[in-house]
């Protein structure tokens, strides 16, 4: 029976039939599984076609095969019927959606990762998923938070979480300072404008990489020097690991800053309240 309100959604019978008939590609065995006749199968598969004007399989002497449109829709309706079965599990089990936050490589690898622990042993039942991402949209979509760098606020829904602070860095034991070789993320490329006086008259041969990680480590292993951003590597500065490049001289420079969002999808979820709380006080013990 075709929904007044969703005219276009396909019966879920006929979504189920088709799921069934694609997996065994016999209308006979789809049937069996689900205690129909082959017939009864072929006509939902049928209806289908006809609501959707597509046809979804192929039918010759030794049965039925997929057409490539029927492929297609084939992992559509998988992952939807998958999904709405686990959203029904957790309604009967009085489970909510995992809260879901988008956040960028660097911020998840060497901000976030090292909290998290700790929220999940102090809240299990608190089902979470991070997406990491290069880059954070200023209108995410799909998702419950996210967490990014911005140079200026993003705007309605998102809260400055702190500032950030660049400074070069380097091995201590880096010794290329007269033939230095500069690391610059991709997506923050602009950070070594800030001292563009200072290494003026340095010629360096530049490397570049989309993952702050990489960048990260092969300044560790004493092949360059990179611009790090103090919050997220201040464990590498405590310990000694890196230090300013090329001497203490050089000034650090406060550039932009963290903001968390959360959206609309939030206000009915107390979980992603209480995740996008316990976030903002991280900041306090950054």
């Amino acid at each position: 029976m075709r929904s007044v309100r969703f005219p276009q959604l396909p019966p879920l019978d006929a979504l189920v039939a088709f799921e069934a008939a694609a997996e065994h590609e016999s209308f006979a065995r789809a049937g069996e599984e689900l205690f129909l006749t082959a017939s009864a199968v072929a006509y939902q598969v049928k209806k289908l076609e006809s609501h959707l004007a597509v046809s979804l399989f192929a039918r010759h002497g030794k049965g039925v095969s997929l057409t490539p449109k029927g492929k297609e829709f084939l992992v559509l309706v998988k992952q939807a019927l998958k999904g709405f079965e686990e959203n029904v599990e957790r309604i009967r089990h009085g489970k909510l959606r995992p809260v879901r936050l988008a956040t960028q490589h660097a911020i998840a690898q060497f901000w976030l990762q090292k909290r998290l622990g700790n929220y999940q042993h102090d809240f299990p039942e608190h089902e979470l998923e991070i997406t990491a991402v290069s880059t954070v949209s200023g209108q995410p979509e799909e998702t419950d938070l996210a967490l990014g760098y911005f140079l200026h606020d993003p705007g309605r829904r998102w809260q400055k979480l702190w500032s950030e602070t660049l400074l070069p860095v380097s091995d201590p034991n880096y010794v290329g300072k007269d033939d230095p070789v500069f690391y610059q993320d991709m997506h923050w490329h602009d950070d070594w404008r800030f001292w563009q006086d200072k290494f003026s008259g340095i010629q360096a041969r530049t490397r570049r990489s989309s993952l702050y990680a990489l960048l990260l480590q092969s300044v560790l292993d004493g092949q360059g020097a990179m611009v790090g951003r103090v919050s997220l590597l201040q464990d590498y500065l405590e310990r000694g690991e890196l230090v300013p490049w090329p001497d203490d001289s050089v000034n650090q420079v406060e550039s932009g800053g963290y903001y968390l969002y959360r959206s609309a999808a939030c206000d009915d979820h107390p979980v992603a309240n209480h995740f996008y709380d316990w976030l903002t006080a991280q900041c306090a013990s950054r």
